[in-house]
């Protein structure tokens, strides 16, 4: 899709293909999705292929990249990143610590969302901001929604380490300038995360929604 790379502020590494074998994956990596099915370990597999590409582009160390057990990625030390795939597709970025202290990717295929997905998704004031958007925009402005969010929660996760629903975020998108700011509604979250800005990116085939936490 286009350059995800232009989704973030930040010098980051980035890489995507489709969906490769699991030939190249650690003995642990492995064991960790030997149950596993077939287009899981896909998944699993081409991530880690992926990112050590990209680690790798930064002079990072070769190693093993198993989950941690909430299955949050774990990256070397001095590196973040952040993962996402979408049928046949997988896409890694990756910085240095020092330049970006967290990431969020979160790559969609372009599809209309179900009503059921809508509800569980958009918040009221999301619905309102919905209807009031050109009717060319409406089929494809839910998706974006949930791939935004998507991408706020992986970048807020690893400082924060708590769970948000979908409707403890709302979202305000400016669709000229491809740009969102996401906004934490539950009460109490930690300031640093509480309100993050985004980028993201629709072409025909896929969307794509970039956050990064900047060091302080």
């Amino acid at each position: 899709m286009t350059s995800i790379a232009a989704l973030f502020p930040g010098p980051v590494v980035v890489e995507a293909s489709t969906l490769l074998p699991d030939a190249e994956l650690f003995a642990d990596e492995c064991a960790f999705v030997q149950a596993a099915v077939p287009k899981r370990r896909a998944e699993f597999a081409s991530a880690r292929v992926l990112a050590r590409k990209a680690l790798a582009a930064l002079g990072a160390p070769l190693v093993s990249l198993v989950p941690a057990p909430d299955r949050s990625p774990v990256w070397p030390l001095g590196y973040t990143g952040s993962i996402s795939h979408c049928s046949d597709y997988c896409a890694v970025v990756v910085a240095r610590s020092r330049d970006i202290r967290s990431l969020g990717l979160d790559v969609e295929d372009k599809r209309e969302l179900d009503p059921a997905m809508q509800d569980l998704v958009l918040t009221r004031a999301e619905r309102q901001w919905l209807e009031s958007q050109l009717p060319v925009l409406r089929p494809v402005l839910p998706i974006l929604i949930f791939s935004a969010k998507e991408a706020y929660y992986k970048c807020q996760y690893p400082i924060t380490g708590g769970f948000l629903d979908f409707q403890d975020v709302e979202l305000a998108i400016e669709w000229a300038s491809g740009t969102f700011e996401a906004r934490v509604l539950k009460t109490g979250w930690p300031a640093a995360v509480a309100r993050l800005s985004g980028r993201f990116v629709v072409d025909p085939d896929r969307v794509g929604c970039g956050v990064a936490l900047m060091p302080d």
